[in-house]
């Protein structure tokens, strides 16, 4: 008796792992999840119940696993290893240079490794700054990628509904959420927050204004101080730098990016750049 109660733990706890093992490979569906574990046990059926019993160890265990767009994927993990600001610097070269191998196994291999590195990067114009609440920052990045609504606990003990909109860094490198509700925008410092759930109900609020990408060159790109509502979004090795552009009025960035003149290209959206070509027109239009 006893000898088949301990092959049942057995089992079970490995059966446990190989659910671990599946999830560090990739995120999944429950069908996925389950396919992956009928390969790992081959001549064993196995269905929704005991693969969410599976995942739901996990949970007790300390891993935090979420349902993001109808995917299970790790969150967080009991244990790790935070990473200095030179360390988090080094590992966005690395990303940034593997850019460049297109579409090679290299390229492929780095970028299944960062979808597991759990490093939340920015970078303000006096460095990379992170947040330390790395795991609400983590969650939040994942709810507002699948567009998805949030509840907030404060470690105070309110709570909050609202939608994920943006995160940018302040002047003095500090991380701010900036979320909606049904009193409008507002800012979040994330190191007040204790715990984020994510909702599967998707946010079909309209954004007040679209985001908006554009790259700066030359002198212009190493004195540009960013905008609250601004964050770069990449540092090319030539010293250009990509910042995206949230919340401010089309007429008034349009004009402020005409005077940046040739330092200055809007790459997207495409109704903007239509726009900024229509405006540089007329004003040509002028001196003809």
């Amino acid at each position: 008796m006893s000898k088949n109660i301990t092959g049942k733990i057995n089992n079970a706890s490995y059966s446990v792992m190989c659910t671990m093992l599946s999830l560090f490979e990739k995120n999944l569906t429950m069908p996925e999840l389950i396919d992956s574990l009928n390969r790992m046990f081959p001549g064993v059926i196995f269905n929704n119940f005991v693969a969410s019993k599976y995942i739901n160890t996990c949970k007790a265990c300390g891993f935090d696993i979420q349902k993001i767009d109808g995917k299970y994927c790790f969150m967080n993990y009991p244990i790790g290893e935070k990473f200095t600001d030179h360390e988090a610097a080094l590992a966005c070269e690395l990303e940034e240079y593997s850019e460049d191998l297109n579409q090679s196994k290299i390229n492929k291999d780095v970028k299944t490794f960062f979808e597991k590195l759990h490093l939340v990067k920015y970078k303000a114009s006096n460095g990379l700054k992170s947040s330390k609440n790395r795991r609400v920052l983590r969650l939040y990045e994942k709810a507002r990628n699948a567009k998805c609504n949030i509840k907030i606990f404060y470690e105070d003990g309110h709570q909050e509904d609202c939608s994920p909109k943006d995160v940018y860094v302040s002047d003095g490198g500090k991380i701010f959420f900036r979320t909606s509700n049904q009193t409008g925008l507002q800012e979040v410092n994330p190191d007040k927050i204790i715990d984020i759930k994510i909702t599967e109900q998707t946010d079909y609020e309209s954004e007040p204004y679209e985001e908006v990408v554009f790259e700066l060159r030359g002198k212009l790109a190493k004195r540009y101080q960013l905008r609250e509502n601004e964050q770069i979004l990449k540092v090319k090795k030539n010293g250009n730098i990509v910042v995206t552009n949230k919340y401010e009025d089309k007429t008034h960035l349009l004009r402020r990016l005409m005077r940046y003149d040739s330092s200055c290209r809007l790459m997207k959206p495409n109704s903007y750049v239509d726009e900024l070509r229509t405006m540089i027109k007329e004003a040509l239009e002028n001196y003809s």
